[in-house]
């Protein structure tokens, strides 16, 4: 795995130092014509628009054209793109684990008191939940991925990263465009976008659409009219956008529906014991219960923009989510009738963010602003012997409410020493209150159901003895310096905070006491060197950036062998004593000729626990010294490459893409204990699309294909150590190939 990893990196090394000389070459030939260059991409990161050479921050974008050449559907298509970035395979829909840095935490969706350790905004709107993190693309002009903590201007708990979605805008022309994806497993995907100016200059209506239908690849064995892996996905948005002459104001609602059959894992056959139920063929289930999910997103949002006469610039940005997202699964992943589970979230959120903005140009500029945010989560559990839902079985359930409001302030300036040499820094103070209260956890048709997994039957809800308080200064400081109009260097120093979090509780009191109720607020300082140069004549960037990032009480999850409902092993939030990241992100992006551009990208990564006494090996359930262990969804290496050529033929452009994501092996999600059964192997999948437009570019037909080399490899590892499906290591396999095409028509 190491070799294979290390000559994967050297070959795209070996890419990043030699295409700037044949770029160099290239554009002193005498025969070349008009030497293209790189299209600037300007970002926002620092919530003002710069061009992404001059931010100092180890940023990667994907740009509208990035999402259509890769064919990418959701976030989670593009994670092979950015380095040490992982967006794992889940058990459901509902559930997100993203990594960055190899900085993850376990979120399983029924655990509403707590949040990952990456924050995703849409045009400024911070997504609340996991699973509203994952929504279908739609029409989006590009995604910045921001890696290490972001807290001065992305808030609280984005202490590994953060991502920054910024969809296309209403504009003064009337145009639109239509698509269809046509695939394998009877892919269906309709996709369409109006723009309408209804007063010129003034004001525009921008209208999109989207429809998903594909059928599943995972055969379900007791359940044969199941169908693994199916979606079923509608989503849309309405932009509406007035622009005056200093003032624009855009209000946007947009919606999702997502309904999936889910490849939650399979017994994989290897570890201590071999599950009974394994029957060695990959892509197979045996469960008795449907798998599935839902997931329903609906948002609002007001923006208004003012650009004051002395060029300051007030925003404003007013947003209301009410999201759902509900799953069931067969827990012990056999046919007989023993147990299953389902969970419903229903997140409603209200945040408000005022911004003032000055104008650049001078000795020193800066961003200011207050954020406030009221979040009122309400989950809901039930756990059912036998049958779905069946009456005559008996069912159990629980609910709990999370009550978060929040209020902070932040400023980030920048005080150019002179055209060269630039101080910049940020500072945020976040005041947080988190309450819980535990709802009834009752047994409405059998009572002897509950006294036979010894359930207490309670009517009242039970407030947790305590409300979280999290009162934390997070921030930034560092230095840029121009070498030359082409070449920036910084160095960047900064502290993040993640806050306190609520464990789930049959009783609250009680786990309290216990102290299993609440995780500590976690805390990071990072490190940061980096370059970014423009190369010949900028037909060549490359960026570089080394890190170091040190956590102190590192949220983590365990297992809880008597925490859950009945009785049962559940997973609780916990504090690791240190933790620490550290390596290196490299990307190139060239146009090696006139007509091929070369993409390629490296991440390194060692994160390990410096220190953690006291973890729970989830195979054996014994304690043990976790100090020294890696991290989960931490790989060594990632690596991506890829080659775009362009071609003039028959009137028209004829373009061809060829690209490699390679992932080193890394530990699957919920793993401390770096168990062989969890230690997930490495991966290669090889993608290619060509696509032809005539001149005009009215219409165009493209073939695609994803997983070229039709790889199965394992993508999801965990470890089931006993209980009533049995015993061993379960996972999930990479999902076969797929090939289409796609024809859109523009107007």
């Amino acid at each position: 795995m190491q070799s294979l990893a290390s000559r994967l990196a050297a070959a795209v090394l070996i890419v990043t130092l030699g295409i700037p000389q044949a770029v160099v070459a290239q554009s002193e030939s005498p025969s070349e014509a008009e030497p293209r260059m790189l299209e600037e991409i300007v970002v926002t990161a620092t919530r003002r628009d710069e061009s992404m050479q001059d931010v100092p921050i180890s940023l990667s974008v994907l740009t509208d054209d990035d999402i259509t050449d890769t064919g990418a559907v959701t976030l989670r298509d593009m994670a092979g793109l950015v380095p040490n970035f992982v967006f794992g395979n889940s058990i459901n829909e509902v559930t997100t684990d993203i990594a960055i840095r190899g900085i993850y935490t376990q979120v399983n969706p029924a655990q509403i008191g707590f949040e990952q350790n990456v924050n995703v905004y849409v045009d400024g709107v911070y997504m609340g939940k996991q699973f509203s993190a994952n929504a279908e693309l739609g029409q989006t002009e590009r995604i910045e991925v921001l890696r290490g903590p972001q807290g001065t201007l992305f808030g609280k708990n984005a202490i590994a990263g953060a991502i920054n979605i910024i969809s296309k805008k209403p504009g003064n022309e009337f145009e639109g465009s239509v698509s269809a994806d046509l695939g394998s497993r009877d892919l269906n995907h309709f996709k369409g976008t109006l723009n309408i100016p209804i007063v010129q200059d003034r004001l525009a209506l921008r209208i999109s659409a989207g429809s998903r239908l594909q059928d599943g690849y995972v055969t379900n064995t007791t359940r044969t009219g199941d169908d693994p892996g199916s979606v079923d996905h509608t989503s849309g948005r309405v932009q509406l956008r007035y622009m005056g002459d200093r003032t624009t104001v855009d209000f946007v609602h947009d919606f999702s529906r997502l309904r999936t059959e889910d490849y939650f894992q399979e017994w994989l056959g290897f570890g201590t014991d071999v599950n009974p139920f394994f029957d060695g063929r990959k892509h197979t289930i045996s469960n008795n219960v449907p798998q599935e999910s839902a997931v329903d997103l609906a948002g609002y949002a007001l923006t208004v923009e003012h650009v004051f006469e002395n060029e300051y610039t007030f925003t404003s940005i007013s947003a209301w989510r009410e999201d759902e997202g509900a799953f069931e699964t067969d827990i012990d992943l056999s046919p007989p009738n023993l147990f299953a589970f389902s969970t419903l979230m229903e997140p409603d959120q209200f945040t408000q963010e005022l911004r003032l903005t000055s104008p650049a140009g001078g000795a020193f500029d800066f961003v200011t602003g207050l954020y406030y945010i009221d979040q009122f989560t309400a989950g809901y559990d039930r756990a059912f012997p036998g049958t779905r839902f069946g009456p005559a079985q008996g069912e159990f359930t629980q609910g709990r409410d999370i009550d978060v409001e929040a209020f902070s302030v932040f400023a980030h300036g920048n005080y150019h020493f002179s055209d060269a040499l630039t101080l910049f820094g940020g500072l945020r103070y976040l005041t947080e209150t988190k309450e819980s209260v535990s709802h009834a956890l009752t047994c409405p048709t059998n009572p002897i159901t509950c006294r036979a997994f010894r359930l207490p039957t309670r009517t009242e809800p039970l407030e947790a003895p305590v409300d979280l308080e999290t009162n934390e200064p997070t921030g930034s400081v560092g230095l840029r310096y121009n070498v030359n109009d082409d070449v920036m260097v910084y160095g960047s120093v900064a502290r993040g905070v993640k806050s306190t979090a609520f464990n789930n509780s049959r009783d609250p009191v009680a786990d309290y006491a216990r102290g299993l109720l609440v995780a500590d607020p976690s805390f990071v300082n990072s490190y940061e060197l980096g370059v970014k140069a423009s190369l010949a004549d900028r037909r060549a960037e490359l960026n570089f950036a080394v890190f170091k990032m040190d956590y102190t009480d590192l949220q983590v999850r365990i297992t809880c062998e008597a925490c859950g409902t009945a009785g049962l092993p559940e997973q609780r939030l916990t504090n690791a004593a240190a933790a620490s990241s550290q390596g290196f992100e490299l990307e190139l992006h060239a146009l090696a000729t006139g007509s091929l551009r070369v993409s390629a990208g490296v991440g390194y990564l060692d994160a390990e626990y410096d220190s953690f006494k006291g973890a729970t090996n989830n195979k054996t359930g014994m304690i043990i010294d976790a100090s020294g262990l890696k991290l989960a969804y931490g790989p060594e290496w990632t690596v991506n490459a890829a080659l775009q050529h362009q071609l003039e033929m028959a009137g028209g452009m004829l373009t061809s893409l060829l690209g490699v994501q390679y992932i080193d092996e890394r530990y699957g999600r919920g793993t401390v204990a770096n168990n062989p059964e969890e230690l997930i192997p490495s991966q290669s999948l090889v993608n290619g699309r060509i696509a032809y437009r005539p001149r005009r570019g009215i219409w165009g037909v493209a073939a695609w294909v994803k997983n070229l080399a039709d790889d199965d490899t394992q993508v999801h590892a965990t470890f089931a150590a006993g209980g009533l499906g049995g015993r061993g290591a379960l996972g999930q396999y990479q999902e076969p190939r797929s090939y289409g095409v796609t024809l859109d028509y523009r107007f």
